[in-house]
Parts: C-alpha cells; structure tokens; sequence
C-alpha cells in the first residue's frame, strides 16, 4: 500500500502542480506587491538619493558619489549621536531588563495579593503615547514649575541649576530615564511570563535540597528563562536605537548636541537643514547598524 500511494504521488499530472504553483503565487502575490512597494522601493530609493547632494525644496541634484558616506568621518554631531544610541541602549537593558526582572521575580515569588494590580499599575505607562510621557515629564523635570526640585531637597540633594533636561552633563540620562519609566513594566511582563512557565516540580526538588530564596532564583529562574532575558535585551537595544520621539518632545536634541540621536540627527538633516542625500547617507549607516543587530539577534535565538 504504501508503494502504491507513493507511486499515485509521482504520476500526478504536471498540470497539478503548476496550479499549486499559481495558486501559491497568487496566495503571496498582495504581501510581495506591499513589501516591494513600501519596503524594497524606498530602500533602493535611499540608497540611490544617498548618492546625490540636493535640497529639500528644490535645488540642483548632484551626484557626488560616497562623498555623503565620507563626511559621516569628520561628522562631530554624528559621533555624538552614535554614543549617545550606545548609552542609550547599555543603561536602558541595566534599567528596563534589570528592574523589569527585579519586579518580575517579586511579583512571581515576593508578592501574595494583589498581583494583578502591582501588575496593571506598572505595566499602564507602555500604554500611553510617547508624545504624552515625553510632555508629562518635560514639565515633571521642569526647573520652575516640577516637583523635582522639592523631591532632591528631601534627600538632601539640589538639582542642577538649569533642570536635568537642561544641562548638557545630565540630559541624555533624563532621557534615558524617562525612557526607563515607560518601557520596564512591558519588560516586567514578558519576563513574569517566562518565570510562570517554570515548572513548580522543579522548585519543590530544589527546596528538598535546601536551594529556596536567592539560591533558587539565580541557579534555577535565571538559567530556565536565559532566552527570555536575550529577547528582552535585544528588544531592548533595538529600540533604544529607534528611539526619536521621545527625544524630540522632551529635548529635540539639546542642550547643543548633547542628546542628539541618530533618528533625530537624521530628521533635521532632511527637515531643517535640508541635506536631503547626507539624511539618505545617515540612513543607510542606521540601516546597517539595524542589520547587524538583525544577525545578532537571529543567531541567538536559534542557539
């Protein structure tokens, strides 16, 4: 019997499968026009136009090679925008991971009652804009009307003179940390929902062998979610390197320089200054920052 079925197999017609084929085809054909029309298309198109030097509203169209790419190496601003992404992406996985595991553990092994409030409370500023977070703390951070000054008194600190925001010294790590504010109760959850998947049995024979407490978290919690806790570093890092809005509302890259990021740094390169092919360059450098992150990101989780 089984000959036979595979026999019948082989002397199917070649007319089935080429309408296995159409069909395949016409199934991927609207997901393969979007892709192309929205992703492939102005990919190609960044990287053709970031090989030009042009104005924004008009002006003439230069083709200047990979001039764009070379001036990114005398580029003081881009320099600083690119440490800026990196402090952004080191203090945000400390913060947002490290806190979101804190409070992930506290809620899964700390906490008796009320759970699902801790939970919801901590877990409700991922919900709101960031537009809105950015403008709830910009006026929170404010030197002459926000609480923040009030706050430090009480612990026998002053706050810098011009507000956090406003010193170039402290801004980009307000920034981070209003960034911090949002995102750790959605890290919170998914690492809570890695540590509910930890069998119970594994506890109770651990417990048998005196391991309960710290002990248990740091040689039975932590090694069972280690791919939870690399997903939410990479989702982690990737965003920091995304991050433009909230930079925007709360700074638009000041004082100075001294919080400009890359989107950001790209934004008023095409906007305000008008450097059209320089913002295109700057774009494919973020692109290939953003593909190396891809692969790393690829490689450990097949591991």
């Amino acid at each position: 019997m089984p000959q036979t079925g595979r026999t019948e197999r082989m002397a199917q017609p070649p007319t089935h499968h080429r309408r296995d084929t159409i069909s395949a085809l016409t199934l991927l054909a609207p997901a393969m026009i979007l892709f192309g029309a929205f992703i492939l298309l102005p990919l190609m198109q960044t990287f053709a136009w970031s090989l030009y030097r042009y104005e924004v509203f008009g002006g003439v169209k230069e083709f200047v090679g990979l001039d764009n790419f070379a001036k990114l190496a005398g580029d003081e601003v881009f320099g600083i925008a690119l440490i800026n992404n990196l402090k952004f992406a080191v203090l945000s996985v400390v913060l947002q991971v490290g806190m979101g595991l804190v409070l992930a553990a506290l809620l899964d092994r700390g906490v008796r009652r009320f759970k699902v409030v801790y939970r919801t409370i901590i877990f409700a500023p991922i919900l709101v804009s960031t537009a809105a977070v950015g403008l709830l703390w910009s006026l929170i951070l404010n030197p002459s009307i926000g609480p923040v000054d009030d706050w430090l008194g009480l612990i026998g600190l002053s706050a810098p003179r011009n507000g956090l925001l406003g010193e170039p010294a402290f801004a980009i790590y307000g920034v981070i940390f209003v960034g911090a504010w949002q995102y750790t109760g959605f890290m919170m959850v998914i690492l809570l929902a890695g540590m509910q998947n930890v069998p119970e049995e594994t506890y109770e024979a651990a417990r048998m062998d005196g391991c309960k407490g710290l002990r248990a978290f740091f040689h039975i919690t932590l090694p069972t979610i280690r791919n939870v806790i690399i997903t939410c570093c990479l989702l982690t890092v990737i965003g920091a390197f995304k991050v433009f809005d909230l930079v925007y509302v709360l700074t638009n890259g000041g004082p100075g320089n001294a919080t400009e990021v890359l989107a950001s740094y790209i934004f008023r390169n095409a906007f305000e200054f008008g450097q059209i092919g320089y913002a295109n360059a700057l774009s494919v450098v973020f692109l290939a920052i953003a593909f190396v992150f891809g692969l790393i990101q690829f490689r450990m989780i097949r591991r």
